[in-house]
């Protein structure tokens, strides 16, 4: 029985162990990851919810108010008079002891609610739709911070690789050297050389782990996800087939949010100059009331209709020290100050996306240049490798060769990843793909 528990034990460890465990994850995984896990986002997705209710409440102000009220109470008379204590007619003491029950209706409706809070409701309208093109404009921003965040990652994980190869080249033309230097063949500062190239890599490897490391933690901190050194991550697909076409900024989410909020400081300005007329509210009011000697209930069955009351009541400002003005005011530069964000925002996006276009165009022509170059050392290769069978070349120039493609590959798969990573902004900004994401910015209720 010991025995069986040992193997079931040793046979958990090897299987947790095991490398089947790893996962492979690609830039869209990692994206819908961290979309899920973002606090900011799920903050942003609460605000539309909260804009959304606001919005709703506002229409209370349309409509009347009615409340009830009611009022119970016990009356003893403490004075030692028994007969009624009046004084300008109005009885204020020697009443007896009784039971006392107040019932009344009241109803309340502001005329001047339509023309003070109608632009009250377009106000808060402007911040539901202002919340959200915000959330999408979080959006973007998270979905363009993945990008970089997985592009740096596979950038160090391209140069770790290909630090691999090139290093293990460098052992083997090392030993040939160290060979060659023993029959005589090299000078012993040629082999120093080598063995300082190695060393060189080598402390590159410990830098490219570190940013790797940093990377890693980076993607963790976004996704809310703890990755091992055995999973594995795929490289961006480059599509290399992009047409750009002049984008309208105007149909991004970061300019309709500025639109939308200046559209909404347009309504606060209008409510500050309305602000200025008169209030203008109808009222009614029905009362029942009760008593009696001898118990509350017997007050309730005693209720009978005292009064009904109804009118208007109007109030107009005069003089409040300047606080409608000054608040007029301040609705007007913050109305001023809101346009020219927009155009700053404008210009910002336009400038950004040349930006990307003017990198996306030269690291393509970049990467052609590349290819280019591998051609003409892939021809050297195969020469070397053709002389070398006819003994006009040695192993040691075939080695220098595959090294010198391997480091020109490596910096080709650099590229690409960069272009890669530029190309998606440019699908991001100019076609719209965080739209497929926009379920994150909707309605919940």
């Amino acid at each position: 029985m010991v025995k069986i528990f040992l193997y079931i034990n040793i046979f958990l460890v090897l299987w947790l162990n095991s490398p089947c465990f790893a996962e492979t994850f690609t830039y869209e995984k990692i994206l819908k990851l961290a979309i899920e896990n973002s606090p900011i986002l799920k903050a942003k997705s609460y605000d539309i919810e909260i804009s959304s209710i606001s919005y709703k409440q506002s229409y209370a102000n349309i409509l009347p108010q009615i409340s009830l009220g009611n009022r119970i109470e016990k009356f003893e008379n403490l004075t030692p008079t028994k007969g009624f204590i009046t004084v300008g007619g109005q009885v204020i003491g020697g009443q007896p002891d009784e039971w006392r029950t107040a019932i009344y209706l009241t109803g309340e409706y502001y005329l001047s609610n339509w023309y003070k809070k109608l632009p009250e409701i377009s106000y808060y309208e402007k911040l539901k739709e202002y919340s959200i093109y915000d959330c999408q404009t979080e959006l973007k921003r998270l979905i363009k911070d993945v990008l970089d965040a997985y592009s740096a990652l596979i950038e160090t994980q391209i140069k770790l690789n290909y630090s691999n190869m090139i290093l293990n080249q460098l052992k083997e033309i090392q030993s040939l050297k160290r060979s060659m230097y023993e029959k005589g063949e090299i000078s012993y500062e040629a082999l120093l050389k080598t063995e300082a190239e190695i060393e060189a890599m080598l402390k590159e490897q410990a830098e490219l782990k570190r940013q790797f490391s940093i990377a890693l933690l980076r993607i963790s901190e976004l996704t809310g996800k703890k990755f091992s050194l055995e999973d594995t991550f795929q490289e961006i697909e480059l599509k290399d087939n992009f047409n750009f076409t002049e984008p309208n900024i105007e149909t991004f989410p970061e300019f309709k949010a500025q639109l939308k909020q200046k559209e909404a400081l347009e309504e606060r300005l209008n409510i500050a100059k309305r602000n200025f007329l008169p209030d203008v509210v109808l009222y009614t009011r029905y009362d029942l009331y009760g008593s009696s000697y001898y118990s509350f209930r017997g007050s309730l069955n005693n209720l009978q209709k005292t009064a009904l009351t109804a009118g208007i009541f109007l109030t107009m400002p005069i003089f409040d020290g300047g606080r409608l003005y000054f608040e007029k005011q301040k609705a007007l530069l913050e109305l001023k100050k809101q346009e020219e964000r927009i155009r700053q925002v404008k210009q910002e996006k336009f400038r950004e996306i040349q930006s990307f276009y003017l990198s996306y165009t030269e690291l393509k022509n970049t990467l052609k240049r590349y290819e280019n170059l591998m051609k003409y050392y892939q021809k050297i290769l195969d020469i070397t490798e053709k002389a070398y069978t006819l003994g006009e070349k040695s192993k040691l120039e075939i080695l220098e060769a595959k090294k010198d493609i391997a480091s020109i590959q490596r910096d080709m798969k650099v590229t690409e990843n960069s272009l890669a990573n530029l190309e998606k902004k440019l699908e991001i900004e100019i076609n719209g793909k965080s739209h497929a994401y926009e379920e994150y910015c909707s309605y919940k209720h």
